[in-house]
């Protein structure tokens, strides 16, 4: 038998045995344990449980993500990994446990598991009330719960607390997404219309012209926009993000880009700017200067709900109350696919990571172009 002091996954200096049949083979196994703990490899300790492990990840390895991506994650780990493996031991871990997380996930109400009763009044309680409505994870709820873990669990193994990643021995069906068709071209027109007269049309004019995210917009800055080039970078977000209102970068690399600035887009940024001017100018002392395109009459980020509200006040005005602000992206990548426009084109003004998310998920195929390529099959018989 042979010990050594060594730092354990908790990062506490622990004493450790090893065993062997000779003086020899405790030697060398005594060497590569003391020579892992000074090279940064951490021992597994017995009593490290996975919501110990998880606390670990989010606040050291995890933090480094996105804000918003940090938010989902702990948010996965803390509403329904842990209440429900949270007590077992990490490098006991088992498929079989992470199938029962998944079994539970799948019967779980989201009410309860969220607590929404307790901000809600008594009528419209649900769980609390004894009358459970039964709102259960998506598909898509589903598989986002098993990769947060299986991401965490692939930072165990690589720091060799672990000596194998027992999610990914479980398969998870994959989900299958709605696809977005977008609106007529006609329907935008009378959004556009009716939004007119707003101080959100800029707003809406971008979004419907170039297919930017909400969080794009609102973190657009006018070094982002050369009138001289005529083209526009998508370099920054506004999100709230745990009851914060936060400048972020944006989705992915791709989102990231540089795009042509329409003629339509071009004008009407052009005269914002003038009226932005204004409102600078009588705002005075008061106005806070983020280099913002679309700002609060203090030049400070717009609530990204604050849009969400006067959006939902447009689509009821244009009598297209289903109509989500995200459709105006679906618009843009579907004119452009049914007007021809090669597909890698396409991909780079909607700025999406994977060719395959272009065509998967934006693009549709209507009943009339499908008519014309059946057509073109010669079936007469001589």
């Amino acid at each position: 038998m042979g010990s050594a002091y060594v730092y354990t996954a908790t990062g506490q200096r622990k004493r450790r045995l090893v065993y062997g049949a000779s003086f020899d083979e405790v030697r060398k196994k005594l060497d590569q344990l003391k020579g892992d703990s000074a090279n940064g490899v951490l021992v597994p300790d017995r009593t490290t449980s996975l919501r110990d492990y998880l606390d670990y990840w989010l606040r050291e390895i995890a933090s480094h993500r996105r804000a918003t991506t940090v938010r989902g994650y702990e948010s996965a780990v803390r509403l329904h990994i842990v209440p429900v493996l949270g007590t077992k031991r990490l490098d006991k871990l088992t498929g079989a446990d992470v199938r029962h997380l998944i079994a539970v996930c799948r019967q779980k109400c989201l009410c309860c598991a969220n607590g929404y009763d307790k901000n809600r009044d008594r009528a419209k309680q649900c769980c609390s009330a004894g009358r459970c409505c039964g709102r259960i994870p998506s598909r898509r709820q589903i598989q986002y719960i098993h990769a947060v873990l299986r991401n965490a669990l692939s930072n165990a193994e690589r720091e060799e607390l672990i000596t194998r990643n027992v999610a990914k021995l479980v398969q998870i069906p994959t989900p299958r997404y709605k696809i977005g068709k977008g609106l007529p071209v006609s329907d935008v027109k009378r959004i556009l219309s009716v939004a007119k007269e707003t101080r959100f049309y800029p707003v809406y004019v971008l979004a419907a012209t170039l297919g930017l995210r909400r969080g794009e917009l609102l973190g657009l800055r006018w070094s982002d926009v050369d009138f001289t080039k005529n083209t526009l970078q998508v370099a920054q977000t506004v999100q709230r993000v745990s009851g914060e209102l936060i400048i972020d970068e944006t989705k992915t690399d791709a989102s990231d880009a540089v795009v042509p600035l329409p003629k339509l887009t071009r004008a009407v940024l052009l005269e914002h700017q003038g009226h932005q001017a204004e409102v600078r100018e009588g705002a005075g002392e008061l106005w806070t200067d983020h280099g913002l395109v679309f700002s609060t009459s203090i030049g400070t980020p717009i609530e990204p709900r604050s849009l969400n509200t006067h959006w939902e006040g447009i689509r009821v005005q244009a009598a297209l109350p289903g109509v989500r602000l995200h459709d105006l992206r679906h618009t843009v990548v579907s004119l452009l696919l049914e007007l021809g426009t090669p597909p890698h084109v396409v991909q780079a003004i909607a700025r999406h990571a994977d060719l395959d998310v272009t065509m998967r998920i934006y693009a549709h195929t209507n009943l009339d172009a499908m008519r014309q390529a059946l057509d073109k099959i010669d079936w007469s018989v001589e």
